[in-house]
């Protein structure tokens, strides 16, 4: 679709959006991220005054600034009670995960409903809610969400977890903002972020010794590890260490058996533990006794395991949108020495 009205935002990071401002509409463009080339969908916004037929693309979804929304993802609606409008949240799913607090309260007042699981929504409750529209995280070959088409509600694909950059992700809010006629308050926010997160990377240009990282535990028969081209390993780069898996050429997590890990992973100098754990934070001990064979690392050995407790602290929800703060706490785990007056926001050491 050309325009002579249209201005293309350029987007700094994100490779899977583009988003183009319209004289009366914002285009939104969602690329496919497992087909090169192609769109995943085209979502049009228009101010809540304006009629928008005679802008209709084919295929487009179509939506006014959202005043209510059934969000299925603890990320999203923790973004847009951030842009200060917990109210537009009608629903959301798992919400057994969520710790923000200001939702969790709304949620208790019956402000917010628990609308089900992300892979089973309660239907009825969302037809009863009536919300200007649903988020979700798309998969691949997806051609239906539970029949969710069927309920007439338009439905966003927020593919934003698919970017390789910690900044790319975090770039969506700018989206996520206009959605929810919040596009300026989305915009300043990013803005700090990205600054954040560039002079925090510009402190490890220089160190000379990049510390070897390993991730997470066994899960069942499997050890799920964030994949080379994933944020997670970005991270990690940027925070001036070497990730084990760097040289994996995937985005997402890759399940390995113990074999696999501890083959690439039993030298490395240190080992960042994500885990859930309502009663206490765990002790290097109690990772020692719930598998013996982890005490064969290294960095076990050496005490150099950190853990992050999501089940206390706002980590899943927070950190894809403000990587900046995720990235603090690796450098300050790798190289103390660069932030000598820092405290840790998600670890403690095990």
């Amino acid at each position: 679709m050309t325009s002579t009205d249209a201005d293309t935002l350029t987007m700094r990071h994100a490779k899977f959006l583009t988003l183009i401002e319209h004289k009366d509409y914002t285009e939104a463009q969602i690329h496919n991220p497992w087909h090169k080339g192609k769109l995943l969908q085209t979502v049009l916004i228009t101010p809540s005054h304006h009629a928008t037929t005679k802008h209709d693309i084919a295929g487009a979804t179509l939506t006014r600034e959202t005043k209510r929304a059934a969000i299925f993802t603890t990320t999203h609606s923790s973004l847009i009670d951030e842009l200060g409008i917990t109210n537009a949240i009608a629903g959301v799913c798992e919400t057994e995960y969520i710790a923000n607090p200001r939702i969790r309260e709304a949620l208790l007042q019956g402000k917010i409903r628990d609308i089900g699981s992300a892979m089973t929504p309660n239907k009825e409750l969302i037809i009863n809610l009536n919300p200007d529209l649903i988020l979700l995280s798309p998969y691949e070959n997806a051609s239906t969400y539970g029949n969710l088409e069927g309920l007439g509600i338009p439905i966003v694909q927020c593919a934003d977890y698919m970017e390789t950059s910690a900044l790319g992700r975090a770039e969506w809010m700018r989206f996520y903002g206009r959605l929810f006629g919040k596009g300026q308050e989305a915009d300043s926010i990013f803005n700090a972020v990205e600054a954040s997160y560039t002079s925090l990377s510009l402190l490890t240009d220089s160190v000379t010794h990049r510390p070897s990282v390993l991730f997470d535990t066994k899960n069942g028969s499997a050890w799920y590890v964030p994949g080379g081209r994933s944020t997670m390993a970005q991270l990690i780069n940027d925070a001036g260490g070497e990730y084990i898996f760097s040289d994996d050429d995937k985005s997402g997590s890759i399940p390995l058996s113990f074999e696999s890990v501890i083959n690439r992973g039993e030298k490395a100098d240190f080992w960042f533990i994500r885990y859930n754990n309502s009663n206490q934070r765990i002790a290097l001990s109690d990772l020692g006794r719930s598998y013996h064979p982890y005490t064969l690392f290294n960095a076990y050995r050496k005490q150099n395991v950190y853990g992050c407790n999501s089940a206390e602290l706002i980590f899943y929800e927070e950190t894809p949108f403000h990587p900046d703060r995720l990235l603090r706490d690796y450098i300050k785990m790798l190289h103390p020495d660069l932030l000598p007056n820092d405290t840790l926001r998600y670890f403690h050491k095990l």
